[in-house]
C-alpha cells in the first residue's frame, strides 16, 4: 500500500518547479561545459568547472533566489535555458578576452570570469529585485 504513495511523493517532489529547473540547468551545463573545455579552454580545468558551476549552480540559484516564480513550469524551464546562454556566452567572452587580449593565465581569467559572471548576474537581479 505504501509504495503507490511513496512513488507519487517521489514523483511529486522530482516534477516541482525549483527541481526541474535544476535538472534542465544540469542537462545544459554537462554538455556545454564540454564544447567548452574542447574547443575553448584547451583541457583547462578550472575554466571547464567554473562554467558547470555558473550553468549547473548559479543560474538555478539565481532564478530561484531573484526571479518571481512563474505559474506554468515550462516557463521557469525557459527563463533557466535563455539565462544559461546569456552566462555562457558573458563567461566565454570574458574568459577569452582574459586569456587572448589580457594575457592572464588561463586559471586567473576563469576565476575572473566566473566572479564577473556569477556575481555580476546576482547584483543586477537583485537591484531589479528591489525596484
Amino acid at each position: 500500500m505504501s509504495e503507490p504513495s511513496m512513488a507519487s511523493a517521489v514523483y511529486r517532489r522530482a516534477t516541482t518547479q525549483r527541481n526541474l529547473t535544476i535538472f534542465a540547468s544540469i542537462l545544459v551545463a554537462v554538455p556545454t561545459a564540454f564544447v567548452f573545455q574542447d574547443q575553448v579552454a584547451g583541457g583547462e580545468f578550472a575554466a571547464n568547472f567554473l562554467l558547470l558551476m555558473t550553468l549547473a549552480v548559479g543560474v538555478p540559484s539565481a532564478y530561484d533566489e531573484y526571479w518571481p516564480q512563474y505559474e506554468q513550469t515550462w516557463n521557469a524551464i525557459a527563463w533557466v535555458l535563455v539565462a544559461a546562454v546569456v552566462a555562457t556566452v558573458e563567461f566565454t567572452g570574458l574568459y577569452l578576452l582574459g586569456t587572448e587580449f589580457v594575457s592572464l593565465s588561463p586559471t586567473v581569467a576563469a576565476v575572473g570570469a566566473f566572479l564577473v559572471t556569477d556575481l555580476g548576474n546576482l547584483a543586477l537581479l537583485s537591484a531589479r529585485q528591489r525596484q
